[in-house]
């Protein structure tokens, strides 16, 4: 059966790059299609139809003619939800919500099943234009959820070697007694982000922790706590991130960009612009 040569659908623009002198090449995740490219013709004259309609961030309704190749055209545009001013206006919510985007690409060029990909990058770029929350803890649990989505949790309530329960070292009685191997503070709980060494562990238990030079973070219940939340799919669960004060917030912001680069195998470029979170005054 012969593909149709013209169709419809919804698209969440991830980038752009100028095509001869007035063209451009729009890089999109579509709803139906996933990952879509196709040329904007004339869209860098100043009498474009298309307008600020295919600008990155933008949530677009798109008509398409099929080329010979997999780069198509663009026939008519329609704005779904603007997201690109009030996003461009934030620098933080800039940063981030390039970062979300080039995840979302690296997440879904190679598999058709990009359909969660696609509800959770448009809940981030929503999230960042409407400034609901920290853009740097949009980002956070954009990264927990998407890897989560692509095969590659990064935390869980579980130890990822051994399966057995992580507990609280407050549950214990003890005062956090620093684990063997762990820098960067002591506690109970493990992460790490030597993905080609351990493939996909990412928390470990102290029964499970190495005890090499290793490099690795002790992560106390708190830390672990809101790590968790980033993961949650329940909306309840913003309370929690919100709450969190920002060193907790920071460190695990870094290390699931450690975790999903080495994952990914490959740094993801964008990431050298975000800013540290500014504690609230």
């Amino acid at each position: 059966m012969s593909e149709p040569r013209t169709w419809r659908d919804a698209a969440l623009i991830l980038r752009t790059q100028k095509l001869g002198e007035t063209d451009r090449i729009i890089i999109m995740l579509t709803r139906d299609g996933g990952i879509t490219h196709a040329v904007a013709k004339a869209v860098r004259k100043p009498t474009s139809k298309f307008g600020g309609r295919l600008e990155p961030f933008m949530h677009t309704d798109l008509s398409f003619s099929r080329g010979r190749t997999n780069l198509h055209t663009i026939t008519q545009a329609a704005t779904l939800h603007a997201y690109t001013a009030p996003i461009m206006a934030n620098y933080d919510a800039y940063t981030c919500a390039s970062t979300i985007a080039e995840l979302a690409e690296a997440l879904t060029k190679d598999t058709d099943s990009t359909a969660d990909i696609y509800t959770l990058t448009h809940g981030a770029l929503a999230a960042l234009a409407h400034g609901q929350h920290v853009p740097q803890r949009i980002l956070t649990r954009y990264l927990a959820r998407s890897m989560n989505a692509a095969g590659w949790p990064l935390i869980g309530e579980n130890c990822t070697r051994c399966g057995n329960p992580l507990v609280s070292a407050d549950s214990q009685g003890d005062n956090g007694a620093d684990t063997p191997g762990a820098t960067g503070g002591s506690g109970r709980y493990i992460a790490f982000h030597t993905a080609h060494t351990y493939g996909h562990h990412t928390v470990l238990c102290p029964q499970c922790a190495p005890t090499t030079d290793t490099p690795l973070t002790g992560l106390r219940a708190e830390e672990l706590g809101y790590a968790l939340a980033t993961a949650s799919a329940d909306p309840r669960a913003w309370a929690t991130i919100d709450a969190a004060p920002v060193p907790v917030a920071s460190k695990i912001l870094g290390l699931y960009l450690k975790t999903t680069q080495n994952l990914l195998e490959h740094p993801l470029k964008t990431a050298s612009a975000l800013e540290a979170e500014i504690p609230a005054s």
